[in-house]
C-alpha cells in the first residue's frame, strides 16, 4: 500500500507542505510533486466534481506519488470510504462540531477494531487486490488519515474533546467560516483568530494530534508553524490564476495604453485606438 507522505512528515515532527486545487486540472498533482509538495488538498465541498473526474484526479496523484487530501461534500459513510478505496490518502471533513460527529467519522473511514469501514479490497488503495498485503486493513488504518475542520464556535468550544477522539489525526482550522461567525478577520495575526489558533494548538498538543490551516504568505506559514501547526496549505490553482491574469491584464493595459486612451502603433505603421 502506498505510504502517506503527509503522515510521514507529521510523524517525524516536520511540516507537511500542501497546496490546494478545486478544479479538475489533471496535471496539478504532477506539478505539485515536481515542486516538492507532499500533498494536494482537493476541494469538493465548494466545487462540483463528476465521480469519474474524482477517480482520474486521485489516480493522477498516485501516478505522481503525492498524497491526495480530499474534502468531500458529504459525511455519508459509504461515500467517504469509497474515496479511500479510490486511493485518497486522507479525507478532510468540514463543519465537525462535536466529538460524537468525530467518532461517527472514525467509524466510517477506519477499519476494525478502530472503526467500522466496509471491506472491498478491489480498489486502487489495495492495488486492486493484486499483491495486496495480508495486513491491508492495518496498513490502511496507518497510512490514511482523517482531518476534521474546526470552523464554528461550537467546534471551538468542543475542540479538546474532538482532539481526544481516537482515529482523528488532524484538526484543520477553517478561517473563513470561523471568522465569519466570530466577526473578525481570517488573518493569522488577527487577535481573535490568534486565540482560536492557540486553543486548537493546545488541544492538539495535549492529545498528541496535529493541526493546520490555509495561509497566504510565508510569514503566515512561519507564524502558525511556531504555534505547532504541521499541515500547512500554501498555494492554490485559484490564487495562481488570479495572480497571473491580474499581471497579464496590467501588461495589456500598459501595452494598449487603455488607461490613457492613447493610440497604439500597429505593425503596419497605422495608428489604432483599441
Amino acid at each position: 500500500m502506498r505510504p502517506s507522505k503527509i503522515l510521514a512528515k507529521i510523524r517525524s515532527g516536520k511540516v507537511a507542505r500542501v497546496c490546494c486545487a478545486g478544479s479538475p486540472i489533471f496535471m496539478f498533482p504532477a506539478l505539485a510533486a515536481h515542486f516538492h509538495y507532499d500533498g494536494v488538498w482537493v476541494d469538493a465541498e465548494h466545487r462540483t466534481w463528476d465521480p469519474h473526474e474524482a477517480q482520474a484526479m486521485i489516480a493522477n496523484h498516485h501516478a505522481a506519488d503525492i498524497d491526495c487530501l480530499w474534502r468531500p461534500p458529504t459525511k455519508e459513510k459509504t461515500a467517504l470510504y469509497r474515496l479511500l478505496e479510490e486511493g485518497a490518502s486522507g479525507l478532510m471533513i468540514p463543519h465537525v462540531g462535536t466529538p460524537d460527529e468525530a467518532r461517527l467519522l472514525v467509524q466510517a473511514v477506519k477499519f476494525p477494531p478502530l472503526g467500522d469501514r466496509g471491506l472491498c479490497g478491489g480498489g486502487r488503495d489495495a492495488s486492486f487486490w493484486v499483491g495486496a498485503p495480508k495486513d491491508y486493513t492495518t496498513q490502511a488504518n496507518r497510512e490514511t488519515f482523517l482531518t476534521v475542520q474546526i470552523e464554528t464556535p461550537e467546534s471551538l468550544e468542543n475542540v479538546e474533546a474532538i482532539a481526544a477522539v481516537p482515529g482523528v489525526d488532524v484538526l484543520f482550522l477553517g478561517p473563513g467560516d470561523m471568522s465569519l461567525r466570530l466577526g473578525c478577520s481570517p488573518s493569522v495575526t488577527d487577535p481573535k483568530m490568534l486565540e482560536v489558533q492557540k486553543k486548537i494548538a493546545a488541544a492538539c498538543l495535549k492529545h498528541g494530534k496535529t493541526w493546520g490551516r490555509p495561509v497566504g504568505t510565508a510569514d503566515d506559514a512561519r507564524a502558525i508553524v511556531s504555534l505547532g501547526a504541521r499541515l500547512v496549505v500554501l498555494g492554490s490553482e485559484f490564487g495562481a490564476l488570479h495572480k497571473h491574469l491580474s499581471q497579464c491584464s496590467t501588461e495589456f493595459d500598459q501595452l494598449l495604453n487603455e488607461r490613457s486612451g492613447a493610440p497604439v502603433e500597429s505593425p503596419t505603421g497605422v495608428s489604432k485606438s483599441y
